[in-house]
């Protein structure tokens, strides 16, 4: 648990005077395009406060893994020796617009400097979190504690938006759409120092290139202590803040925002030396304090903020490598999908109960037992320990009594998923614990796998999303190409303002075509063009880099085909099967090509 909770410190909120709380949308953004219930997301990352409670408040982080970490600082409960508290929680749920963390701990036995010692930190079980959000903007706090802290709720309101995740927009955005490299610089997280687990900071990346800072730790006596700051990160990545001390009150009903008082506490620098690294420099007023310098480490990232070093170029040298073929019958117009090192193929035309598994370490395919319902033009997708496969035409029997089921790995075990909806031709792409499944009208369904909930997302146009790809990119959604019209467009879903944009048109349409996300690029390639007569199969690939305006030409695919999937595994795109024959629903090659980019 320790090394969950305590490897990145949290914190939460009185606020220098420099801040004031946010004013901005409610719900999902101007614009929306959710048709369904109001959910927990990305957007939800940042500082709360109770307005009339001003001294104390919570950070939440959503994680790119659907799961979430909070944060309160606040004050001893009446009797306590100490100033201050603060409390943690991980693995916060998702239940609708309700985040819960069941167990929230405070951190004991620490000493400040050179006293700390990891081993004597004791992760004291405090209660219960149940944040509920009305909007993107206003939530509702139900907790339950322990000893004189009792149980209670607090009605909160955001004070900070981190930036690149403003619920009414401000995305930093390249000429063709996609977002720019500037925006894909978030330090935003958790940091610690590796061996010193049981304190650490919380950092939040504000708009105008501001950044907020908590520090948790322990004063030389042993008492929790938090620390806040607010400063500008520099050109060179350095950032100095004025680090205070908040004091002056109690918890709960003894809670007076107007004994509250800051003091200064002392300097803070951070030196970012990349997105995962830092060295930090301290200098306390209170020579009890003293200064000292660590090298920080990050622990966590949030859900829609990434972070690049340097600038990605699109990397298209390279060549195709071909791999085992899969066992016979060959499949086309099928579905795929990797997890732990090895890739899933299932269903399609000439084998449309068939599910096979290639293990990219042996370079050798296991059959496996049939689906439990034939199809055709399906979509798949891993999701922790499972394999799914959603929509497609219902042929050579089985049980059709459900859109999609999952496949247990470790048991082996198949079982139906009635939540999912039909689709037919397009894939699904995971994203922020969510799975995004692509519909030719160019609506998305989103499926929470742990909820056993869906919702509807609008379609941005009239574009015909027919045989379409889906990928998850730099923590957006990307519905690439399609047919009938043979399509180069892209639509970009933004699950934090929940609307759509145009992302960056591709060199060659095409529908029923391979894609994945390789590293810091997508690539796709194959596929077919129906608007030709006889249609024409796509042997071209292209990559686009994050940060870019533009598609580039890479390597083309050695064997052209349509109806075939591509995973991401390993470092490389893998291409799985397909039709040679443009236009048919024979011609299933049962080829696996693959491709590291250089």
């Amino acid at each position: 648990m320790r090394a969950i909770l305590l490897l990145g410190l949290l914190t939460s909120l009185l606020l220098p005077p420099c801040l004031r709380a946010h004013d901005g949308d409610d719900g999902g953004g101007p614009g929306s395009v959710v048709q369904g219930p109001y959910w927990v997301g990305p957007a939800h990352s940042g500082s709360w406060f109770q307005p009339d409670r001003s001294g104390e408040g919570f950070i939440l982080e959503i994680l790119p893994d659907g799961n979430a970490v909070a944060a309160w600082f606040t004050f001893p409960a009446a009797g306590e020796s100490g100033e201050q508290v603060w409390l943690v929680a991980a693995g916060g749920r998702v239940q609708g617009n309700t985040l819960v963390f069941e167990q929230v701990y405070r951190p004991r036995g620490g000493r400040f400097g050179a006293a700390f010692d990891p081993a004597q930190i004791d992760n004291v079980n405090w209660g219960r979190f149940e944040f509920q959000f009305h909007d993107c903007q206003s939530a509702t706090l139900r907790y339950t504690g322990s000893g004189g802290y009792g149980s209670g709720t607090r009605a909160l309101r955001r004070i900070t938006s981190i930036d690149q995740l403003d619920c009414s927009g401000g995305r930093a955005l390249a000429a063709g759409g996609g977002r720019a490299i500037e925006g894909l610089r978030s330090r935003s997280g958790n940091w610690f120092v590796p061996g010193r687990s049981g304190e650490g900071w919380f950092i939040e990346d504000l708009s105008g290139g501001r950044m907020l800072v908590y520090w948790f730790t322990f004063d030389p006596a042993g008492n929790q202590l938090w620390l806040t700051g607010v400063g500008e990160r520099g050109a060179d990545n350095r950032l100095a803040v004025d680090a205070y001390v908040t004091r002056g009150t109690r918890f709960g009903a003894a809670f007076d925002p107007a004994a509250v008082r800051q003091q200064r506490w002392g300097r803070l620098e951070f030196d970012f030396t990349s997105c995962t690294g830092a060295a930090f420099r301290y200098a306390a007023d209170d020579a009890a304090y003293g200064s000292g310098s660590y090298a920080a480490g990050r622990v966590t990232v949030l859900a829609g903020a990434p972070c690049i070093d340097g600038t990605p170029q699109a990397r298209s040298s390279g060549n195709w490598v071909e791999a085992a073929r899969m066992p016979v019958p060959a499949q086309s117009e099928l579905a795929a999908a990797a997890y732990d090192g090895k890739i899933y193929a299932l269903g399609g035309y000439g084998d449309n109960r068939g599910f096979k598994r290639y293990d990219a370490a042996s370079n050798q395919w296991t059959t496996l037992s049939p689906m439990p319902a034939g199809r055709h033009h399906l979509a798949a997708f891993a999701d922790r320990g499972s394999i799914y496969f959603v929509g497609g035409a219902p042929v050579g029997g089985g049980d059709q009594s459900a859109a999609g089921f999952r496949y247990d790995i470790a048991a082996e075990r198949w079982e139906p998923v009635p939540e999912l909806s039909p689709t037919f031709g397009s894939h699904a792409a995971t994203l922020n614990g969510r799975v995004y499944i692509g519909r030719g009208d160019g609506t998305l369904e989103e499926f929470d796998p742990r909820q056993r909930a869906v919702r509807r997302i609008g379609a941005p146009d009239q574009t015909e999303r027919d045989h379409s790809q889906v990928v998850a990119f730099q923590g957006e959604i990307w519905m690439i190409g399609g047919r009938f019209p043979d399509s180069r467009t892209t639509a970009i879903y933004d699950p934090v303002t929940q609307t759509w944009r145009a992302g960056p048109s591709f060199l060659h349409a095409r529908g029923g075509f391979a894609a994945a996300v390789v590293g810091e690029q997508i690539i796709i390639t194959g596929g077919e063009q129906t608007h030709a007569f006889p249609a024409l199969l796509v042997g071209v690939t292209e990559v686009y880099a994050a940060g870019g305006e533009r598609w580039i030409s890479g390597p083309r695919l050695p064997q052209p085909v349509h109806g075939v999937p591509g995973v991401s595994l390993d470092g490389r795109i893998y291409v799985v099967s397909g039709s040679d024959k443009a236009g048919l629903t024979t011609g299933a090659t049962g080829r696996l090509f693959w491709w590291r980019p250089q």
